[in-house]
């Protein structure tokens, strides 16, 4: 299969879009026109009173990673800073903005290799694949997470700005919660927010008697940011040549709307979103029993999502559940179909198909413990057996959370379990408390599974005979990490 080779990606990239821009500056103008103040203002502490409406706040940590299996390393030594701050310029008005730096000393102190796992990782791959690889480090980093203008009245809240916009109902799964792409530099192992990338939004809440509406404008056209090339959660990287949507042109925009109300005690929600899948369909023309290389022309393309949320308290616990229809996402063929018989892969590998997505959630508490089982399944319907993917794809999370205030101390729990692919990811962690500002914390991060299989298979890292088996197909998610499986420390203190 064509080496899918990454586009580098700038993590001190602040620039902004046009439209984007023009958020910013009106955010400077509004808070430019509050700083025009006459002499007099000034001598009567104008200033003053200024620094007192802004609310600092952040954290210093540092997050330490130690591999466990071969080749054993310390794989991560990032030390982070992280800012936020809230301006109140009036009682129906504020400005927000965080942000966060930080810088693995890892790379410093241990070789490039050996961190990445490489060796490991890629030891069943064609040699040519291995040396063609790019490497990049995920260090340094910066990044502008939020700003934006809030602007509240009566019935209305309207927010303008960088921010994040969650649907789902569902803690881990993706559902309805497709507005923010994801962030894999370190796979899903970031905390929640730290894994989505904030957009350019401008997000209107509108209070009527009985029901919430919700509106949302989303100019910023992202997609998901993968892995560094190179490290060690190098999987889903971005494919060369892949046309792109463009970000100056209205008609790409995204929007979406969300109503909720509340029902016999049940609290209902009810969704649209025009958005763009944050994967790109890779459609490619390949031939049939043939060791020549496809070519691939990758897309991004449109998708239109309807969806249903609820929450309910049952008997002093809540249920909760997601369901969302697609009428139109794309799928891929097996490498090997040719049903018209031309010796050529039908439909440029890929078949449009309607979909299905729901999930099941409990919150219970029992035994002092917060306990969160879910579950969620993909269904394709009018399913075609050449499909790369299953007609049902289905999953199983669990969620634990138990405190222990004698130790001050919570101890956490997070499982994931991918039924098809026959992989999991295991979290145990638990945290102290050792002031009100410092915290230290300590847990494990375990994938269980077999690794992905795309297309070639190679021993010893190079491939025998005439021809390749380009029939092979089997995806993986967690199975790809299992050699990744590490301990970890953090060190927090906030401020």
């Amino acid at each position: 299969m064509q080496t899918m080779q990454v586009i580098r990606r700038n993590r001190i990239n602040l620039a902004l879009s046009t439209r984007a821009l023009t958020i910013v500056l009106a955010l400077v103008s509004v808070i430019t026109s509050w700083g025009v103040v006459a002499n007099e203002d000034r001598e009567n502490g104008y200033f003053e009173r200024f620094i007192d409406d802004w609310t600092f706040n952040g954290y210093l940590k540092n997050e330490t990673a130690y591999r466990f299996r071969e080749p054993r390393s310390i794989t991560k030594i990032r030390n982070i800073l992280s800012l936020s701050g809230q301006y109140t310029a009036s009682s129906n008005t504020s400005v927000t903005f965080s942000g966060w730096t930080y810088y693995d000393h890892a790379y410093d102190l241990f070789d490039y290799e050996t961190i990445s796992a490489r060796s490991v990782r890629d030891e069943s791959q064609p040699l040519v694949f291995v040396d063609n690889l790019d490497q990049e480090k995920d260090s340094p980093g910066a990044e502008l997470r939020e700003l934006y203008l809030d602007i509240f009245t009566d019935n209305m809240d309207i927010r303008l700005g960088k921010q994040f916009v969650v649907w789902g109902v569902l803690e881990g799964m993706r559902l309805t919660d497709e507005i923010n792409p994801m962030d894999f530099r370190e796979l899903i192992l970031l905390d929640l927010l730290d894994y989505r990338v904030p957009l350019w939004t401008a997000k209107v809440d509108y209070y009527a008697e009985v029901a919430t509406w919700q509106f949302l404008w989303i100019p910023d056209l992202k997609f998901h940011e993968p892995a560094p090339p190179g490290s060690e959660w190098e999987l889903l990287q971005n494919v060369p040549n892949t046309t792109k949507p463009d970000s100056s042109k209205l008609r790409n925009s995204e929007v979406g709307i969300r109503y909720t109300k509340e029902i016999l005690g049940t609290e209902v929600g009810l969704s649209y979103l025009y958005t763009w899948d944050d994967f790109p369909v890779v459609f490619r023309t390949s031939k049939i029993a043939s060791t020549e290389e496809p070519t691939f022309f990758p897309t991004y393309t449109r998708i239109n999502m309807y969806g249903l949320t609820f929450v309910t308290p049952v008997g002093g616990n809540i249920v909760k559940g997601e369901f969302v229809y697609v009428p139109d996402k794309y799928f891929g063929l097996e490498n090997d179909t040719d049903i018209d018989g031309d010796g050529f892969l039908d439909s440029d590998g890929i078949l449009q198909k309607k979909h299905i997505r729901w999930g099941l959630g409990l919150d219970v508490n029992m035994w002092g413990m917060d306990i969160s089982p879910a579950i969620a399944q993909w269904i394709i319907l009018d399913y075609d057996p050449v499909l790369f993917q299953d007609e049902f794809d289905t999953s199983l999370a669990l969620f634990i959370r138990k405190p222990m205030p004698e130790k001050s101390a919570v101890f956490q729990l997070l499982y994931i379990n991918l039924l098809n692919a026959r992989e999991s990811y295991v979290k145990p962690k638990i945290t102290f408390d050792v002031t009100d500002h410092f915290q230290i914390a300590t847990g494990m991060d375990v994938f269980y599974g077999s690794s992905s299989k795309l297309g070639v298979e190679a021993q010893q890292g190079r491939v025998f005979g005439a021809t390749a088996d380009t029939s092979v197909q089997n995806a993986q998610f967690f199975g790809n990490f299992h050699n990744n499986s590490r301990l970890f420390m953090e060190f927090k203190y906030t401020f």
